[in-house]
């Protein structure tokens, strides 16, 4: 459907819905909302809905009333019991490699966390077996901060932010995490 600057689809779900690993996550329908630049989807009834353009959520809110978008000020990283000292100089020359194409796993928070907590359990690099990504899971994402819970070893949660740009194009950051 094609409400002038903001569409409508719907199709038939299949499988598990999978959010977009770098999308933000809501809540719609009494499950996932995966939030990707103007692009919002869920499922509700067997049927997967996905509303873009600017009027996406008042379109979104009329068919999903419980629609939960997340809150970019609840400060989660605050929660981690380690801090991790970030290098603001080193972050924001990350921010550039990125934008010019190259290491575009600091897009990921799973990749981002994957790549730390490898590095905390064998800090001279990464060597043996290191942990795999089915380990990592992404359990809060608000767009600015995000949590991703370790099925294993030394690192239980990381916490991550995204400190020069806050939307889809910005990398993210490890500044904390929760020891085993």
């Amino acid at each position: 459907m094609d409400y002038g600057d903001t569409t409508i689809v719907e199709t038939n779900a299949q499988g598990a819905f999978e959010p977009i690993a770098n999308s933000a996550l809501g809540t719609a329908a009494g499950g996932p909302l995966e939030i990707w630049w103007e692009r919002l989807r869920w499922r509700q009834n067997g049927i997967e809905i996905q509303v873009e353009g600017p009027r996406r959520v008042e379109l979104a809110r009329q068919i999903a009333a419980d629609l939960t978008l997340p809150d970019t000020g609840d400060n989660i990283v605050n929660k981690a019991q380690v801090k991790v000292p970030v290098d603001i100089v080193i972050t924001r020359a990350s921010q550039q490699q990125v934008d010019r194409g190259s290491r575009p796993g600091q897009l990921a928070p799973l990749q981002v966390s994957l790549t730390f907590v490898n590095l905390k359990v064998t800090p001279e690099g990464i060597s043996g077996e290191p942990e795999t990504m089915s380990s990592f899971k992404l359990v809060t994402n608000n767009g600015a901060e995000a949590v991703v819970a370790v099925a294993n070893g030394p690192v239980e949660h990381v916490y991550l932010q995204r400190l020069v740009r806050q939307d889809e194009t910005g990398i993210w950051s490890v500044v904390g995490y929760d020891p085993r």
